[in-house]
């Protein structure tokens, strides 16, 4: 009452003053009726005074009220900084030794670049290129398309004074020095010795450089390309003299002696297809372009559509699980059917993956090939092995001029059969690289399209021995290396009889591989004491990585892109057995796996299928995949999840039991976006945190650090014999600890210096 006492006070007297006196014009007319003022939001400010006549407020804001837009209790008529959180001690504003204008979590007071994001040891600077993976940012690299080496400034070491020299315009006669080089390289290692260096000038090899020379632990024997120049081994030769066959498709005389399996035809340096039915439209080795079929069993696909005459020819088929694909041989052909050489689909792989068995809303898929008559459509090929005749349709539909297009000669371009035998710096094309010595370096190469072939033909494990770089001997070292474009697996270390045992493979840049689609991945192996480390890995029809030895390590790799073709894997992938393995999985990026459309999105991140047990999972971050971030199946125990960061995934955690026993399996200090835990018995949970809302300085970016008000920090528990860097009065939950090192994966990663 004594509010609206006060109103009305004020108003009798504005009407008082306003209805006395003259105009002051010397009229002596008058106006004594009342001018009533309005005050619409009864704030005691009449409208005509108030900014904000609608809604109440104070005198001192001009009849507006005090709003605080930023709820930093500063109103904003006093703050400086309304959208900003700041302090009145600081005018509203930020206090300037806390604002990180690129929200890198860098202040500005000690960021080197406060536009753009980067990493606390580079004083919030994006990474600096470093164009030839060498450690050495273009700025400071005086070879910065070279790999090289500090002491170079980045450019290579210099060669020895005693080097041989191979050129392809040298002769085996000569003494092989720089002068006068040999022109094999079969003469330069029937002459070297332990300790000794082969330069090889630049040009265009087609010798397969075959190494049975051995050198020693303290004095290995290097085969090397000259600093500065490209140096070429190829396993194609070119074919020419061509002639119109009918339409747009050319042929041409040429012998092709690696028969169907792996034949291959590349034009202008791209792989071609072999002609196929559907047609690969998209010219894209990963959507596989297939059609769907109707059914069948162990020897027959139903599917409607089929082109005709396809006896002889083979059919690819992926089953409607998507696990992994299978090739045959066609054996016969009936309206809406194919008839091929059989399976047994009561045994793995063909149980889940065959024409008879109906998921997601199908029977699987096929494309056919190998026939003339498929040959139909741009970059499509086809060899008749009885007329030793080679037809081609080029891309633009023209015929190929000299030297455009290149057959598979021989799919090896290196053997290393020599112990402690060293191969560095060369460009390899259309063949892989083969080490049968032990202690053999594989180091800085450029190997594109090694080993391109099909599947087995008679395949019954899901998956070929086989690979760009095939290492069948102990303490391989693969190091540096670009690796592009494969059928199947880039670095394959067989694993049985000690074979890949002791070997690392670091550094490496892998993409493009298991086209195919079967049990392939750019790493692969089950070798005992394999380090895989700083690798950086995408674009691969399933897994990326496969590590299922004992006392291995794999970390440091930035790994995505994957299963694009199959299903039911996993960025990483491993199975298990009865053995503890005693590998530690730790500091990796493994991210963007999702599966292909026709399949259910079951595309792991981290995935210890089938009885894995013993494995030291801690500090990975899994991002954006489809199922779950950790996949565990079947007989699992004893697997230590500690400080890994989920962001994105399917679901956090899940698990396939099948009626197997798990147990003992501890899962500290993680964080996911998603739920949930798997919670039963076999699984101890401690200190987990699951929130949808970003806890980090920039998920979208990459930037997985916590925020400076993050729940994360210090909100883990401290793990008995664990080691980690602590900032704070506790560990942080997830991958990283704030104030500590903001590390990396892939190549020259930043390492967690423990």
């Amino acid at each position: 009452m004594l509010y609206k006492k006060q109103i009305a006070l004020g108003l009798f007297s504005m009407m008082i003053l306003m209805g006395c006196g003259g105009s002051g014009s010397g009229s002596d007319s008058t106006d004594d009726t009342p001018v009533t003022v309005t005050d619409n939001d009864n704030d005691g400010i009449a409208n005509p005074d108030d900014l904000c006549p609608d809604e109440a407020g104070i005198a001192a804001n001009n009849g507006c009220p005090d709003k605080d837009t930023d709820q930093d209790e500063v109103v904003d008529r006093l703050d400086d900084c309304p959208e900003q959180v700041g302090s009145a001690d600081n005018n509203g504003c930020p206090v300037i030794a806390q604002k990180d204008t690129d929200l890198d979590g860098i202040i500005d007071d000690n960021d080197d670049c406060i536009e753009q994001k980067g990493p606390e040891v580079l004083a919030g600077c994006p990474y600096p290129k470093d164009d030839d993976y060498d450690g050495i940012v273009n700025a400071d690299d005086l070879c910065p398309q070279e790999k090289g080496i500090v002491a170079q400034q980045g450019c290579p070491a210099p060669a020895p004074e005693n080097a041989f020299y191979v050129s392809l315009q040298g002769d085996d006669t000569n003494d092989g020095s720089k002068e006068n080089p040999f022109k094999t390289f079969a003469k330069a290692q029937s002459v070297m010795q332990p300790g000794d260096t082969c330069i090889v000038r630049g040009g265009v090899y087609n010798e397969v450089l075959k190494i049975d020379a051995n050198g020693t632990e303290q004095a290995p024997i290097l085969f090397k390309a000259a600093n500065g120049e490209k140096v070429y081994l190829k396993g194609t030769q070119y074919v020419n003299n061509w002639e119109q066959h009918q339409g747009d498709i050319y042929k041409a005389n040429i012998k092709m002696n690696l028969g169907d399996t792996h034949n291959q035809v590349y034009y202008q340096s791209k792989l071609m297809d072999l002609a196929r039915w559907p047609n690969n439209t998209d010219n894209d080795r990963f959507t596989i372009d297939a059609h769907p079929i109707e059914g069948g069993d162990g020897s027959v696909i139903e599917a409607t559509d089929l082109p005709d005459d396809l006896t002889g020819g083979y059919v690819w088929y992926l089953g409607a699980h998507s696990g992994t694909s299978w090739t045959r041989k066609i054996t016969d052909q009936q309206p809406g059917q194919i008839q091929y050489q059989s399976i047994d689909i009561n045994k793995w792989p063909f149980s889940p993956h065959n024409p008879s068995v109906y998921r997601n809303d199908n029977y699987g898929r096929l494309y056919v090939f190998g026939k003339l008559n498929l040959l139909d459509h741009a970059r499509e090929w086809y060899y008749d092995d009885n007329t030793e005749t080679l037809y081609l349709q080029t891309p633009n539909g023209e015929k190929p001029a000299d030297n455009t297009v290149e057959v598979a000669t021989h799919k090896d371009a290196i053997i290393i059969n020599g112990e402690h035998v060293e191969v560095r710096a060369f460009d390899i094309f259309g063949a892989g690289v083969v080490i049968n010595g032990h202690y053999a370096k594989v180091t800085d190469n450029i190997i594109t399209h090694g080993r391109e072939r099909l599947d087995e033909l008679d395949n019954s494990d899901a998956q070929v021995g086989d690979g760009a770089i095939l290492v069948s001997a102990h303490h391989a070292t693969i190091k540096g290396n670009i690796l592009e474009q494969g059928s199947l697996v880039a670095v394959n270390l067989l694993g049985w009889g000690g074979r890949g045992e002791g070997s690392i493979v670091e550094n490496n840049v892998m993409r493009y591989f298991n086209s195919v689609g079967i049990h392939a991945s750019a790493i692969r192996t089950g070798a005992d004491n394999v380090k895989i480390l700083k690798n950086t890995i995408s674009h691969f029809g399933r897994d990326g990585i496969y590590y299922s030895g004992q006392n291995g390590e794999v970390a440091y790799n930035d790994v995505s892109n994957g299963m694009l073709i199959n299903n039911d894997g996993g960025v990483f992938y491993t199975v298990g057995n009865a053995d503890l393995k005693n590998t530690r999985i730790h500091h990796n990026w493994f991210h963007d796996a999702y599966g292909p459309d026709y399949a259910d999105g079951r595309a792991a991140g981290i995935y210890l299928d089938n009885n894995s047990k013993g494995y030291l999972v801690h500090h990975n971050v899994v991002w954006n995949v489809t199922w779950s971030g950790l996949q565990l199946n079947w007989a699992t125990w004893q697997n230590d999840m500690y400080h890994n960061t989920l962001w994105n995934p399917g679901n956090a955690m899940d698990a396939w039991v099948n009626g197997y026993e798990q147990k003992d399996n501890r899962v500290w200090n993680n964080y996911s976006s998603k739920p949930d835990w798997l919670k039963t018995a076999a699984y101890d949970l401690k200190n987990n945190i699951i929130a949808s809302e970003s806890p980090f300085m920039d998920a979208d970016g990459g930037n997985f650090m916590p925020k400076p008000d993050s729940a994360l920090i210090d909100a883990a528990a401290d793990i008995s014999g664990f080691d980690k860097n602590v900032v704070g009065e506790a560990p942080d939950v997830g991958a990283y600890e704030r104030g500590s090192v903001q590390w990396t994966a892939g190549v020259n990663a930043i390492i967690d210096e423990q």
